[in-house]
């Protein structure tokens, strides 16, 4: 009797020796019946990156038959093209100083000023 007692200890500490090891490397889940499916963290990150997917489709369309609209108008030319070399460019000039000096902290300068 002695011998069937010992062996139920020995079991049962065992069983209890590997519950508290899996605990503390799994987390508080018990065993793979309670492991929680990722299946609606997955389906809820598709359906977003859809989304974004399909934000940047119609904005990026829209923005397309904008330009295409001032094309025909004549308007604007598209943003691609470059403008005219000969245009007059200025540039924002930051004066080095003491930022708390009072008056104007900013010049306009001409751009032949920046490049001779």
């Amino acid at each position: 009797m002695a011998d069937g007692r010992d062996r139920v200890v020995v079991e049962a500490h065992a069983l209890r020796t590997a519950t508290a090891k899996a605990a503390l490397l799994h987390g508080s889940r018990r065993g793979p019946r309670d492991l929680r499916r990722p299946y609606a963290t997955v389906i809820a990150s598709l359906v977003v990156g859809a989304l974004l997917l399909i934000a940047v489709w119609a904005i990026t369309s829209i923005g397309g038959l904008l330009a295409q609209q001032r094309q025909k108008r004549g308007m604007a030319p598209p943003a691609a093209t470059q403008p005219a070399s000969d245009a007059p460019r200025s540039f924002l000039v930051r004066s080095a100083g003491p930022a708390d000096r009072s008056g104007p902290t900013t010049t306009i300068v001409p751009r032949t000023a920046l490049i001779g």
